[in-house]
């Protein structure tokens, strides 16, 4: 890990602001997202993390943060339209918007952590007008936009919100993002301050009950600061002095996806679910059977007589090898779609990118969909290369 880069030592809870306890340790865990033109293993890549748990609301949350500038600076990789989620991810979100507010048009719609703008140009004719807040956009210039679409290249954390929206919206709209936020609560409280006072808030964010469920830890990472259940948000919610609205699953989005909305408006509010925060128990308990399933799975791996091939070039890929205590040097190479990674690796992992084509044959080697989110999708692509056998390392999918 480079030396300049600053971290900040979390002690209270972003949702409720209670003390914290650990739940497991993260040595050196490495960084995601980054694609290089040849593995750098002799460079540090990784940074000492551990999984917090509150006793209050049972929220869970990295014990540091990196320096923001730094995890979304220049090699940081996510992009919306690259994305094979977004385009079921995004429809899910529209069509739950319909459903709360049918053909409402609203005066002005903010969305927090637009990214490459494919929800805002969906948002755009909801909306007198339509601004987005992304740091993507520092410094960057901005594609064509519709003429009631305003982008502002920024933290959050940086920006008077009513100043950059041009007022004070009506609807704020954040999918995957508050997660990333070093304060959360400060900042929904910052968002609902600038907000009119109907205003209604609509957060999408990882499901942190079905990451546990599912035995995914491999999803906890140092961009997600913040994995929130529906006990840990609702407190959040009332932390904020808001009332809680409704709340919707996607469960083909990241494993699990949990939105919900809320405003200020007491007018609005219904009766909260009824839901029991997690025990104090079950983070260090099912990370113990996850990390006992890793291992059982590295023991499947050296038993495998032929050629091992990935399929999944994921910008998680670096912690899945880092749970199954691996550089991947067992793979022949992994297999990716996606034209800008063809020929690059990763810094701390010894397999590089290809893009299968006509040629490309399977049918004498195993594949391991390395791709954990996108299971479904890879095995319907996998019928065109007729490999020999799959290996699916989660089990729930």
């Amino acid at each position: 890990m480079e030396e300049n880069i600053k971290v900040a030592n979390l002690s209270t809870c972003g949702a409720c602001g209670h003390a914290l306890h650990t739940a497991f340790d993260l040595p050196n865990l490495p960084l995601t997202g980054i694609f290089v033109s040849e593995r750098e293993a002799e460079k540090p890549h990784g940074h000492d993390q551990a999984l917090m748990m509150c006793r209050s609301c049972g929220h869970a949350q990295l014990s540091s943060v990196l320096e923001p500038a730094f995890l979304y600076g220049g090699h940081y990789a996510h992009r919306s339209s690259a994305s094979h989620l977004t385009p079921s991810s995004t429809q899910f979100i529209t069509a739950y918007l319909d459903r709360m507010f049918g053909d409402r048009r609203f005066k002005r719609i903010l969305e927090i952590g637009c990214n490459d703008l494919v929800l805002l140009n969906k948002l755009a004719p909801r909306a007198e007008a339509v601004v987005g807040i992304d740091p993507l956009w520092i410094g960057k210039e901005l594609p064509p936009m519709p003429d009631n679409m305003h982008v502002v290249g920024s933290f959050i954390e940086n920006v008077d919100i009513e100043q950059a929206a041009g007022g004070r919206p009506d609807l704020i709209v954040s999918t995957h993002n508050l997660e990333h936020l070093v304060d959360p609560l400060a900042q929904v409280r910052r968002l609902l301050d600038a907000a009119t006072p109907e205003a209604v808030v609509v957060m999408e964010v990882p499901d942190c009950d079905a990451m546990v469920q599912n035995l995914r830890f491999d999803q906890v990472f140092h961009q997600h600061v913040h994995y929130f259940g529906l006990s840990s948000f609702l407190r959040l919610v009332k932390e904020a002095g808001a009332h809680y609205v409704d709340h919707t699953y996607n469960w083909r989005n990241w494993g699990g996806s949990l939105t919900v909305a809320f405003s200020r408006n007491s007018a609005l509010a219904r009766p909260e679910p009824e839901v029991q925060r997690p025990s104090d128990n079950v983070l260090p308990e099912r990370y113990a059977l996850f990390r006992k399933r890793m291992a059982g799975l590295r023991d499947v791996i050296e038993g495998i007589p032929y050629e091992i091939w990935a399929y999944g070039a994921a910008q998680m890929l670096p912690t899945f090898a880092y749970h199954l205590e691996s550089d991947l040097g067992f793979l022949a190479g992994i297999y990716d779609d996606c034209p800008k990674r063809t020929g690059l690796t990763y810094p701390t992992i010894a397999a590089r990118i290809f893009k299968p084509d006509a040629q490309t044959s399977m049918t004498e080697a195993m594949v391991m969909i390395t791709a954990l989110d996108a299971v479904r999708p890879i095995l319907n692509r996998l019928r065109d290369f007729n490999p020999k056998q799959i290996l699916v390392p989660s089990q729930i999918f």
